[in-house]
């Protein structure tokens, strides 16, 4: 599993997963009632007992549904940087089909839900217990989710849009975007559309409008995930390399923070597509 580390574009794919790897992916996507996994779950694989280990220590949080009600209170207090309107027609002509945009929305939610949950989850197998934890009721389970297009390997993208990817990457970042982001290789189904995203969010970007917004969404994710950390089983015992893994995961704010953020700004910003 050397190959594997904690970049996003060497992560295992699902797709290669077998054996105990299989079943605990399995597991993870049924419990959290999601379609794909993110990049931290791959991950974690190249870490020797580093994937069970987290799952075993994150499912008991995941299983109150509080991450999900924590993600839906950190979203209702953040004001997000959401783009100028799109403009009719403005996504036909960047190659989205209007029978094509419900499945780009549903990938963006797939991810929005995978990442905004994990960002609490995850928090709060590495922060100190803070104050209790609300009892808000967990939302309603998602409908059931459609077949998605496949994730795109890099050799499957041409050089031009991967270009453009890794520019959208660092957007709201500093310093750089650090590993590319899933999402974007999944969105480049549609090179087009990501051209009208870097257009877009680029004066969000240089205004530093949807950093201070990641900063926001990142200390609501820390009084969430210190608050959920009641809950958990102690004591959390990780493989060293994996709880470094995860610690960066959520503590810095250019990492999932920052795609939760981005992530909820286009789903947004897609309301606003003419009918």
């Amino acid at each position: 599993m050397s190959d594997y580390g904690s970049d996003p574009v060497s992560a295992i794919a699902e797709t290669e997963a077998t054996g105990e790897t299989a079943d605990i992916f399995a597991d993870i996507r049924s419990t959290m009632e999601i379609p794909l996994l993110t990049s931290i779950w791959r991950s974690l694989v190249s870490v020797d007992g580093g994937l069970a280990a987290t799952w075993a220590a994150a499912k008991p949080l995941y299983l109150t549904g509080q991450p999900q009600a924590a993600l839906g209170r950190i979203m209702s207090r953040v004001t997000l940087p959401v783009p100028e309107p799109l403009v009719p027609g403005q996504l036909s002509c960047a190659g989205v089909l209007p029978e094509e945009l419900s499945g780009v929305r549903k990938i963006i939610d797939a991810y929005n839900r995978s990442n905004g949950m994990n960002m609490v989850a995850l928090t709060a197998l590495v922060a100190t217990p803070g104050s209790t934890p609300s009892s808000n009721e967990s939302p309603s389970s998602p409908s059931v989710w459609p077949t998605l297009p496949p994730l795109l390997a890099k050799v499957e993208i041409d050089p031009e849009t991967w270009t453009m990817l890794n520019e959208i990457n660092c957007f709201g970042s500093v310093g750089g975007g650090g590993g590319l982001a899933t999402l974007w290789r999944h969105l480049a189904h549609w090179p087009g559309f990501l051209a009208v995203i870097h257009a877009s969010l680029a004066s969000q970007h240089r205004s530093g409008m949807l950093a201070n917004a990641i900063g926001d969404v990142h200390g609501f994710a820390q009084e969430e995930g210190a608050s959920l950390a009641n809950l958990r089983n102690n004591p959390v015992t990780l493989p060293i390399p994996a709880r470094q893994m995860v610690e960066n995961y959520v503590a810095i704010p250019g990492a999932v923070t920052r795609m939760v953020t981005i992530g909820h700004t286009l789903a947004r910003w897609l309301k606003t597509v003419p009918n």
